[in-house]
């Protein structure tokens, strides 16, 4: 752990100096524990994703780091409504400099996703800790764990809901309107559950795929791979709802398959199958 550090900060005001960013120094190296600190006070209730070197390269985000000292890590922020915010952090003599910008414009353009030929489990699952040959349990919640064979990277993280999802008695018998009104309320639902397991799974690694963790949340990037309505429909007309039921699904251009599963009470699971 590191020490705290004794802090300069300098703020340019947005309403003189709009172009310029927030820059937080260090003399030392930030400790995590002020370095995200720092990034929460501008973040706000937004979550910060980092940005993987490993990944695509957006192009505004590209024109950015081009022009930067070589960063240590950098993050991206995107809130509704407001322009999306970069933070990048770089080395300053013995210390640090955090500088956080706002982007005018971004966009991302669809590619295939792709899982990385070469895997280098130091860099994968730097967040981890290795309990054994191919067994990772995550540094801050042992529910989330991973499991590596020859073939297969296989996530799971665990935490049953007592409540569970409710059950929907005779769908069969209710008005097309209603039916669909249930699939969209379960659509949306999933949807939910998606994102937890982006944020459990794809954000806690590095250089595992080339999408950019924002990139799972866009919906031209996943566009086909999500549960449809007919399957959602299906679930819902069945007698046994607390199977696994498949969210997410995609077959990447070299033949590797990704799954995202939940049986709706807590239980998720990514597979990558290689």
């Amino acid at each position: 752990m590191r020490k705290y550090s004794i802090l300069f900060f300098l703020f340019f005001s947005s309403l003189v100096l709009a172009s310029e960013p927030v820059i937080f120094r260090s003399p030392n190296p930030f400790s995590s524990e002020m370095l995200f600190a720092k990034l929460d006070s501008v973040g706000k209730t937004g979550t910060w994703m980092e940005w993987d070197s490993a990944g695509v390269k957006d192009v505004e985000l590209a024109k950015v780091l081009q022009r930067t000292v070589k960063p240590l890590n950098v993050w991206l922020l995107k809130n509704p409504g407001e322009n999306p915010k970069l933070a990048v952090l770089s080395k300053k003599n013995s210390g640090e400099i955090l500088s956080i910008l706002d982007l005018p414009s971004f966009s991302t353009k669809p590619v295939p996703l792709k899982i990385s030929k070469k895997l280098e489990k130091e860099r994968v699952f730097r967040d981890y800790a290795e309990v054994g040959p191919g067994k990772f349990i995550h540094l801050d919640d042992s529910a989330l764990k991973v499991l590596v064979s020859e073939h297969e990277i296989r996530f799971s993280y665990s935490k049953p809901d007592k409540q569970g999802i409710a059950l929907i008695p005779d769908f069969d018998k209710l008005s097309r309107q209603e039916k669909e009104n249930e699939i969209r309320t379960r659509k949306d639902f999933y949807a939910y559950e998606y994102s937890l397991m982006v944020r459990a799974f794809v954000a806690s690694i590095r250089g595992l795929f080339n999408w950019q963790v924002w990139h799972w949340y866009d919906p031209a990037w996943i566009k086909g791979a999500l549960i449809d309505d007919r399957a959602i429909e299906a679930i819902i007309s069945s007698r046994d709802e607390n199977k696994m039921v498949r969210i997410f699904y995609v077959r990447t251009s070299d033949g590797n398959e990704v799954e995202m599963s939940s049986n709706s009470n807590g239980l998720f699971v990514m597979t990558v199958k290689r």
